[in-house]
């Protein structure tokens, strides 16, 4: 016997294994984008996709769930960014990206590392989960002014630093 779904149509959501199964590496890509860092990046999702699972049932479809996902990571991330504030220093310099991550242009990977949180995250929603301005504010919990804000301070900045690096090179210090 099917069982009923509250809205009666008898559809069950695909299977949320499924679902992580195939949109893992493009979730990790983006948790490691906001955070700067892989082991943060694979902790975010990681919260994430557990919050989510607990509430799968309300959830109808595959996009959806990826949204989910997603608007989790980046409250979760502005949380913890919240409660710090700064950045722990280490003794020793973190390890190189995982294989999945390691594709991306290094001196971009760089220079969006160096962007204060909220950029970052706002970059990363905007042009890797190329979403509309709109659902970005949404999903930061903030006005689409201050989203268009922190994407143009953050896009002048990244063009800034890949400028540098270009005359560097071009000088033969780097």
């Amino acid at each position: 016997m099917r069982r009923m779904k509250a809205d009666g149509t008898g559809h069950q959501p695909p299977a949320f294994d499924v679902f992580v199964a195939a949109r893992y590496r493009a979730l990790l890509r983006a948790a490691y984008l906001i955070t700067g860092d892989v082991h943060d990046g694979t902790d975010l999702l990681h919260d994430a996709l557990t919050r989510v699972y607990t509430r799968r049932s309300a959830i109808r479809d595959t996009e959806a769930t990826e949204a989910y996902v997603r608007r989790a990571m980046v409250r979760a991330h502005i949380s913890r960014w919240r409660r710090t504030r700064r950045e722990a220093l280490t003794a020793h310099p973190p390890e190189r990206a995982a294989p999945a991550v390691a594709e991306t242009d290094e001196r971009l990977g760089a220079a969006l590392r160096r962007l204060p949180p909220r950029q970052r995250t706002a970059v990363v929603l905007r042009y890797y989960a190329d979403l509309p301005t709109g659902l970005v504010a949404e999903e930061m919990g903030c006005s689409p002014a201050t989203a268009k804000t922190h994407l143009a301070r953050a896009m002048k900045a990244l063009r800034q630093e890949l400028a540098h690096d270009r005359e560097a090179i071009a000088r033969g210090s780097r």
